[in-house]
């Protein structure tokens, strides 16, 4: 799975890895970025053109109930991704490619769960596959987290990261990891008369060059969004792994 990643590079970047017309907004570098938080996109607007927009991470279905299920759709497995029904609409209409700078996995070790970071030897910007979908509010809701208040009738635009079988250089780590894109199919991935059949090859990538690094505790909790999350382990402590 994904569960947590990051974002670093500059707006003008992410303009010339995905050819955005004009450029994009600045936006705060992310250390920890972590699910319900509102990240950039890169999706189709109805012109066509390719467009970055602002999304919530977690997926809520239009016909969801509730803005807090997306919390547990972060993810979208690309084996059933055409086929479940929260991801299946979106999938075949409403794809983007979501940047990222690497993203986190953890693994016990020794009684403790060890983070690791994982991203290009370079560490050049990527695409992972998403999916993007629009929720209306049904009712309001005046209490709770702040990020899930809201009046009745509030349209929100939530996206999932698709995720694939581990390729073997980070297989030790997680048996799965985002599905991540190169330049060359991101035509194919926006495109919205693809079908599955010509989707389902962008999702087996066979090329991608990641490298596994053990990093301290800081990433392990959310409040912690800054350089000291790509810090290595060496201080790390059994009773400070906690994920949460």
């Amino acid at each position: 799975m994904c569960g947590r990643y990051l974002l670093l590079s500059p707006a003008e970047a992410i303009r010339q890895l995905f050819s955005l017309l004009g450029a994009p907004p600045n936006f705060p570098a992310r250390y920890n970025v972590a699910p319900t938080d509102i990240m950039p996109v890169v999706r189709r607007n109805a012109a066509r053109d390719r467009e970055l927009a602002l999304l919530r991470w977690g997926l809520v279905p239009s016909w969801a109930d509730s803005l807090s299920v997306g919390s547990r759709m972060i993810n979208a497995r690309s084996e059933t991704v055409a086929t479940k029904g929260a991801f299946r609409e979106a999938f075949k209409h409403r794809r983007c490619l979501v940047p990222a700078d690497g993203y986190y996995e953890w693994k016990v070790v020794e009684g403790h769960r060890q983070p690791y970071l994982i991203r290009p030897p370079d560490n050049a910007l990527m695409a992972f596959a998403g999916i993007w979908e629009t929720w209306t509010r049904p009712q309001a809701v005046e209490t709770g987290s702040p990020r899930d208040v809201g009046p009745a009738g509030q349209v929100i635009e939530t996206y999932s990261i698709v995720t694939g079988p581990a390729l073997p250089s980070v297989a030790n780590t997680h048996d799965r990891m985002p599905i991540v894109l190169t330049p060359d199919g991101f035509d194919a991935w926006l495109d919205p008369d693809a079908t599955v059949d010509d989707l389902v090859p962008l999702m087996a990538p066979d090329h991608v060059d990641l490298e596994v690094t053990a990093v301290g505790p800081s990433v392990n909790s959310v409040k912690n969004d800054d350089p000291s999350c790509l810090d290595p382990e060496d201080a790390i402590q059994p009773r400070q792994a906690s994920l949460f």
